[in-house]
């Protein structure tokens, strides 16, 4: 299966564009079924428009290739990351854009990338993912912040968290946060210089509104809008370089292919953006 049933011609290994679907989820928090996420992302794929009447742009001449799918439900956290890392280091000059699994996988594309890259991280998210450990382990998708906190991190969506975590947070001068309830876009431009020049930008699927995304393992209320997380992506491609992106956390369950088609336009939009701006 081709992403959006490209014809062969535009899904080769020359492609620009990495489709890396990645089966994993381990000690989630509450909803359970994001291993299941990529499957249904790239299925409603096969429905999209070629054409971003938006941007006016048409990603796929770059070409689009969907990876050999990654399935680490059985590996242990530190199998994933790594077998992750190696993945990701084998697609210099490539964007490839990562589909989770739940948000623990973001660990894995980013040591991926830290070989080659100094980079920033912007991620949209419900929750600080800022935890030392959860579950046993350092490598929870509670944890992913945390794990990465040797790069500047800009947080938006945010909406939920423990009182450590905000403590810790506090003091980490490099973390920058847009909570869901204050968001505006003029503050996120005033925190982008903050960051390197290049960035890397991870979605956990939570930091929309349930309204838009219920299938997803904690859904919070009062989350971001499409139109909002839209804008603030192209200020990002616009005032930015971007080297890679994922989606994480969706979890299809019931009544759930509107929004498998919206994350797999998600994905296409990262691309146009991509191609217009970068």
């Amino acid at each position: 299966m081709n992403w959006m049933a490209l014809p062969q011609e535009y899904s080769t290994e020359e492609a620009f564009f990495k489709i890396l679907p990645i089966s994993y989820e381990k000690s989630v928090t509450y909803g359970q079924g994001a291993s299941k996420g990529p499957e249904a992302i790239i299925k409603a794929s096969q429905h999209l428009e070629y054409y971003d009447e938006q941007f006016k742009t048409e990603a796929f001449i770059k070409g689009i290739q969907i990876l050999p799918k990654l399935n680490l439900n059985n590996n242990t956290p530190k199998e994933m990351v790594q077998t992750i890392k190696s993945t990701v280091e084998k697609q210099k000059n490539k964007f490839v854009i990562s589909l989770g699994g739940d948000h623990a996988i973001t660990i894995g594309t980013i040591k991926g990338l830290e070989t080659e890259n100094d980079f920033s991280i912007i991620q949209f998210d419900a929750h600080s993912d800022y935890r030392d450990s959860w579950n046993g382990s350092q490598l929870n998708h509670a944890c992913v912040a945390n794990q990465v906190k040797n790069h500047e991190i800009l947080q938006i969506g945010i909406r939920s968290q423990d009182a450590d975590e905000a403590k810790q947070i506090e003091e980490n001068k490099n973390l920058h946060i847009v909570y869901a309830w204050e968001f505006n876009i003029n503050k996120i431009k005033e925190l982008l210089p903050k960051l390197k020049q290049k960035v890397y930008i991870t979605i956990d699927v939570d930091a929309f509104d349930p309204s838009f995304i219920r299938n997803t393992g904690t859904p919070e209320p009062g989350g971001l809008t499409w139109n909002q997380v839209i804008k603030v992506l192209e200020l990002i491609f616009k005032e930015k370089k971007i080297i890679g992106a994922d989606i994480t956390e969706f979890a299809p369950k019931e009544n759930y292919e509107s929004e498998a088609y919206s994350l797999a336009k998600l994905a296409y939009k990262i691309m146009n953006l991509k191609l217009k701006f970068n």
